[in-house]
């Protein structure tokens, strides 16, 4: 018996014709809401979301200012309690400092007492020059000395205060700042270091901020 049907008829009619094609879906910036197309929502919320943190003092997030503070003025940074004494430029201060040729250096003098019940030396973040030209703000001194003996880089023992130096460059000995502004570098306690396991003192955040007037000693 010969079968009847449209046999393969039928579906060479539905490949001809084609899956239904999909849709086409709205960008995401034409889409509405309430009438309006989510971008303009968005640049409106944004505008909010600006004028809102401009009357609050902006984006960034909200902490307390690092103090200013005068010269003679004592700071606790944590590890040590630093008052800074007095900025002076100087020709030199050989044996342990020499300037490059036409320049001169400057130091700020500190009283730096150790408040932990173990000695160490200065560290060199300690104390920041700012704004001065011909020193980066990032720049590390030549070195510190004890005024008292003149020992270079000198190990302070706990609760003795020391007058100490910290010395930087200057390129130009006829063009000297007549005031600096400088930063004291906190410094926080760590029972344990996730490095090492071992008790230490670890540079927190910048404790306070000073603006002293300098001596020129060069002439």
């Amino acid at each position: 018996m010969q079968e009847t049907g449209t046999g393969g008829s039928g579906q060479e009619s539905e490949q001809e014709s084609g899956p239904d094609e999909p849709e086409e879906l709205p960008e995401f910036q034409d889409l509405k809401v309430r009438g309006r197309s989510v971008r303009n929502w968005s640049i409106s919320a944004v505008a909010v979301l600006l004028a809102i943190s401009a009357a609050f003092g902006g984006l960034k997030k909200a902490g307390a200012e690092t103090p200013q503070v005068d010269a003679g003025t004592a700071v606790d940074a944590g590890q040590f309690e630093v008052t800074i004494q007095r900025v002076v430029t100087v020709k030199d201060l050989k044996p342990l400092f020499t300037p490059d040729d036409g320049g001169a250096l400057i130091a700020v003098v500190t009283k730096l007492k150790v408040t932990d019940d173990t000695g160490t030396t200065p560290p060199s973040d300690l104390i920041r020059l700012i704004g001065v030209p011909g020193v980066k703000d990032t720049d590390p001194p030549l070195g510190t000395t004890n005024l008292r003996d003149q020992t270079m880089s000198p190990v302070l023992t706990p609760d003795a205060g020391e007058d100490v130096a910290y010395v930087w460059k200057l390129p130009k000995a006829t063009d000297l700042p007549t005031q600096v502004s400088l930063t004291v570098q906190g410094y926080e306690h760590e029972d344990e270091s996730i490095l090492d396991h071992h008790e230490k003192w670890l540079p927190d955040k910048v404790v306070a901020d000073s603006t002293v007037t300098v001596k020129d000693t060069t002439r």
